[in-house]
């Protein structure tokens, strides 16, 4: 049986750093598996889900009802934080990234207060309902 010049380079990378005995019981084991189980042992480990951070999900949840894209909820959210006194000078790509941002000048639960103010106040201005002065 000859080999291709192909599968002699492949075996030549793959003998550079072994020895012989190393290489002898790694073709044993390769003929005593079939092909689904090696190629399955090469394939990466499936990557885990990024843990979400609770507070971007808070937020999300509580900004849901404004339409629009999430930068669009972001910068209303900088914005309204920014009323307060706070010097906020950033463009935030997100929200996760704002809220990412905000933490440094706030915490968890002001950064959750302020979403839920944003959206009474936007109910209060944009509301369909009458209200009786």
């Amino acid at each position: 049986m000859t080999l291709s010049p192909s599968h002699k380079k492949a075996l030549a990378g793959l003998a550079r750093s072994r020895t012989r005995a190393e290489l002898k019981s790694l073709f044993a084991a390769i003929r005593a598996h079939d092909d689904k189980d090696l190629l399955a042992a090469l394939a990466a480990p499936p990557k885990s889900r990024a843990r979400r951070d609770p507070l971007v999900r808070d937020v999300e949840l509580a900004l849901r009802p404004v339409l629009g894209p999430s930068a669009e909820k972001a910068d209303l959210l900088v914005e309204f934080m920014a009323r307060g006194g706070a010097a906020l000078e950033f463009e935030p790509r997100g929200l996760a990234d704002a809220v990412r941002r905000l933490r440094r000048s706030f915490s968890d639960a002001q950064i959750r207060a302020a979403a839920a103010e944003l959206m009474a106040e936007v109910a209060l201005r944009y509301s369909n309902r009458e209200t009786v002065v």
